[in-house]
């Protein structure tokens, strides 16, 4: 009876695991406030974005305030390149986790589940969203990096202003 009690909880904790791995995800490691589309960032208050979001800006941000921050055509077609850049490898690597989830979905439809083989798969998947946040949050950097000083100060305030 204890064993069976074991085995069941450790295939709940499996199965807690997957699916908070699966339905939830973040985009940048350390902020679980974040929209899940990655390149948009709902239009929120600065004290309401975790502290990694609330340090950058998202291209969608720049591109609906390129003119009150001064962006320069150089600097529009990095941000461009970046996201383009990006979006391809984000795509890929959504695609990569969409199959991972499949197989851990696979892996957990049984009456009895494998723990060792549900524990593996559920770590692909959180190795895949892992690598997915690490694209965006690279990303969001580059495209900070080609912003001036004086530029993120004005994304600041501005964020500031539509609180």
């Amino acid at each position: 009876m204890r064993a069976s009690t074991t085995i069941k909880h450790g295939l709940l904790g499996c199965a807690v695991l997957a699916i908070a791995a699966c339905a939830k995800r973040s985009d940048l490691p350390g902020d679980t406030t974040l929209d899940a589309t990655p390149f948009a960032t709902p239009a929120r208050s600065q004290e309401g974005m975790g502290p990694i979001e609330s340090r950058l800006f998202t291209p969608d941000l720049i591109m609906e305030n390129q003119g009150a921050i001064g962006v320069d055509a150089a600097q529009r077609d990095a941000i461009l390149r970046e996201v383009d850049r990006a979006r391809g490898e984000m795509t890929r690597l959504e695609w990569d986790l969409n199959a991972e989830k499949e197989k851990l979905a696979a892996v957990l439809s049984p009456e009895r589940v494998d723990e060792e083989k549900g524990t593996q798969a559920a770590l692909r998947v959180l190795a895949m969203e892992d690598k997915l946040k690490s694209a965006h949050l690279t990303m969001l950097m580059r495209v900070k990096n080609l912003l001036r000083g004086e530029q993120q100060t004005k994304l600041q305030a501005i964020r500031r202003a539509a609180k």
